[in-house]
């Protein structure tokens, strides 16, 4: 029986000690997680909302622990101060300007704080510092938004709904669709028109270059309108024809008031009856004379004593005619 016991004190005893020795491990283990046996540096961050945020939550930088929260306090009625308890050795790699903010673990694991490095450079932080904070987008805030976006999306599709009840209903538009012919007239139709703006803009250019040429004084527009000379002579040309004018008009009026009065010749040739008889029988009796005439020239011609000569001067006519011919 003694030996029984003391065997049994024995194995009770080391049962006892591994105990103890697996309890402080994890006294050790939970402690070290908590940064109670390590040397730590303490920094605060202050947020407006800490929903989900516990004491011995972790603290991250860039995805890494890096701290636990220590404490969290009410400040006032819109400010939460987060104190945190960060390690030792990311004191170099945690700026001054780094920025607090509240995230989770995972998609639905603990609040945690995140820590992100800002792009300017600064110092590194030092126990007591205050971090900038941002304002994370909520659980709540999505879920708002995306039901707000639900009720969009049910519009919309509720509306595309109807504008394709409407189109299989229209009987327009698939006649429309089904006609091979409006193919081949579209492009007609395009082909046309690019015709057309290539012609437009040729007629473009080749109006650009008629007023490019009048600036320049090129062509006959150009030279009428900037060629000072041709106004100047233009206008005198104007005023002598207005000169001109005013003569013929005072001409016109003399010759009125000769028709009016009844004097001068003028009055004489339109109403002197008798003047017009004694003119119409000069004349017959001057184309009597020339007649008379012709005879007579005939009548030398066929004599014999005027032949002879009227002879000799055909031939010479004729000789000199061609010396003439000869010489050109």
């Amino acid at each position: 029986m003694t030996q029984r016991s003391a065997g049994n004190n024995i194995r009770l005893g080391l049962f006892v000690l591994v105990g103890m020795a697996c309890l402080m491990a994890i006294l050790f283990l939970l402690g070290r997680k908590q940064n109670l046996f390590s040397s730590s540096l303490q920094v605060q961050a202050d947020f407006r909302n800490v929903s989900g945020l516990l004491k011995g939550n972790n603290v991250r930088l860039a995805g890494i622990p890096v701290g636990t929260v220590r404490d969290i306090r009410i400040l006032n009625d819109s400010t939460v101060r987060v104190v945190m308890n960060l390690n030792r050795d990311v004191q170099p790699f945690v700026k001054k300007n780094a920025i607090a903010s509240i995230g989770t673990d995972g998609l639905v694991g603990n609040t945690i704080v995140n820590l992100t490095a800002a792009a300017t450079p600064a110092p590194s932080i030092e126990p007591g510092d205050v971090l900038p904070t941002k304002v994370p987008v909520s659980l709540e805030g999505m879920l708002g938004t995306l039901n707000v976006s639900s009720k969009n999306l049910i519009g919309i599709t509720q509306d595309l709904r109807q504008i394709t009840q409407k189109l299989n209903g229209s009987e327009a538009l698939w006649a429309l669709l089904d006609d091979k012919d409006m193919a081949g007239n579209l492009r007609q139709t395009m082909g046309h028109a690019a015709r057309a703006t290539a012609e437009l803009e040729q007629s473009s250019r080749e109006l650009h270059q008629l007023t490019k040429g009048i600036g320049q004084g090129r062509g006959p527009a150009g030279y009428l309108l900037t060629d000072t000379a041709f106004a100047g002579q233009l206008g005198h040309a104007t005023r002598q024809l207005a000169g001109t004018s005013d003569t013929l008009a005072r001409t016109v009026a003399h010759l009125k008031r000769q028709v009016s009065t009844g004097a001068g010749p003028l009055n004489t040739l339109l109403t002197d009856t008798t003047f017009s008889r004694q003119m119409r029988q000069s004349m017959r009796h001057v184309e009597e004379g020339t007649a008379g005439f012709n005879q007579t020239m005939t009548a030398l011609q066929h004599n014999f004593l005027v032949r002879g000569y009227l002879k000799r001067q055909q031939k010479r006519q004729a000789r000199a005619a061609h010396d003439t011919a000869v010489a050109r």
